[in-house]
């Protein structure tokens, strides 16, 4: 397949000559029990796939797409733990901190974030298929693309599901989408990407780099306790799986840095573009048809007082998604929740994580009589 010819897979943990610095990952802390193995299943050219199970033979398989925003993957580590009480398998996509990434590794841009995601959902799915994709955030983005190319190459999701990812973020403007309007690239480039020093293993490397995100994220948060948003009260009042060990500050305050080539590539092609909305996205030289997912379902999750991905934003893919049928299409509006209580804490595990397991029973319910 194409896919291999640009992200080659490899299966299994790198060896040690291979294996990127401890730093350039941060641990999820979900195995420690060790009721549930944890592994790396397989290896691209920069991300790799980190599977949880509860069965050395899963059935019910998950991958959750994790957002290229800022923070490391490890945000997803309360769904992550929500979802292995409905599936065998939970694996997410593991993207490193691009200052541990060596140049030879080669560029991470915008396609190369899809195709890896593509990569990794066949990895998964192995010679069984059947797979569910769930994106968060800025990954519902590669999670719809790869879910695309996949149905275009016979190999769908049984199902996928968007979690406040701004699918068209023309719809409901945001704040983020009126500056990134203004400024121009050039700009932009000039303002926030930097090059890694020789001091780590991914020195000439063009970054955006984590500082930056920090003072992004800081700025975010007092604005959202001004307007009365619902991120300060969460992070006083922490309701997540385990907030001793794992408190949601750690999660959002821990950012790595983001490949140059991606971040510049995410801004235009997202937001100046809007290619994914406009359904003009292309992948490396091949469209991104979203007509190709016919028997795959379709959930979007969408929280009332999401001021990152509005309302309505992530439900655009329903409009594009036309051959998809009504009865495999489902929408979840979460009552007074933002952003980040759509992936962690009361309000994913209550609402949130009942939605994403029918969600799946629905799919493999349809799946059953054909197999």
């Amino acid at each position: 397949m194409w896919l291999d010819d640009l992200r080659p897979l490899q299966f299994g943990a790198p060896a040690e000559s291979e294996r990127l610095s401890e730093e350039a990952y941060q641990a999820f802390g979900i195995a420690g029990s060790g009721a549930v193995a944890d592994v790396v299943g397989a290896r691209l050219p920069f991300g790799q796939l980190r599977i949880f199970s509860r069965s050395p033979q899963p059935r019910r398989r998950v991958l959750v797409v994790a957002p290229m925003a800022g923070a490391y993957p490890f945000l997803m580590r309360d769904l992550a733990l929500a979802l292995l009480g409905v599936a065998d398998a939970v694996a997410v996509t593991e993207w490193p901190n691009a200052r541990y990434v060596p140049v030879s590794a080669g560029r991470f841009g915008f396609a190369e974030n899809c195709v890896e995601t593509a990569q990794m959902a066949r990895a998964l799915a192995g010679n069984a298929g059947g797979i569910h994709i769930i994106g968060v955030c800025q990954g519902a983005l590669p999670a719809f693309a790869a879910a695309c190319l996949l149905a275009e190459a016979g190999t769908a999701p049984a199902s996928l599901s968007l979690i406040g990812g701004p699918i068209d973020p023309s719809r409901n403007p945001t704040r983020l989408w009126r500056v990134l309007q203004e400024r121009s690239l050039e700009a932009l480039e000039r303002q926030v990407i930097e090059t890694v020093s020789p001091a780590f293993p991914g020195a000439g490397r063009r970054v955006f780099p984590a500082w930056r995100q920090v003072d992004a994220f800081a700025l975010y948060l007092w604005r959202q306790s001004l307007s009365g948003g619902d991120l300060p009260f969460r992070l006083a009042f922490d309701d997540g799986d385990d907030p001793m060990h794992f408190p949601l500050a750690r999660l959002c305050w821990n950012m790595m840095d983001v490949a140059g080539e991606f971040f510049m590539e995410n801004v235009e092609t997202v937001f100046r573009e809007n290619a994914v909305a406009r359904d003009r996205l292309t992948v490396a030289g091949h469209e991104v048809r979203a007509e190709a997912l016919s028997t795959t379902a379709l959930l979007t999750v969408e929280g009332e007082m999401d001021d990152i991905s509005a309302r309505t934003q992530t439900e655009a893919a329903h409009d594009l998604c036309v051959n998809i049928p009504a009865h495999l299409k489902r929408q979840l509006v979460v009552p007074r929740a933002g952003h980040f209580a759509l992936f962690y804490g009361r309000h994913m595990r209550e609402m949130v994580l009942p939605a994403l397991a029918e969600v799946m029973h629905a799919a493999e319910d349809v799946a059953r009589p054909a197999a």
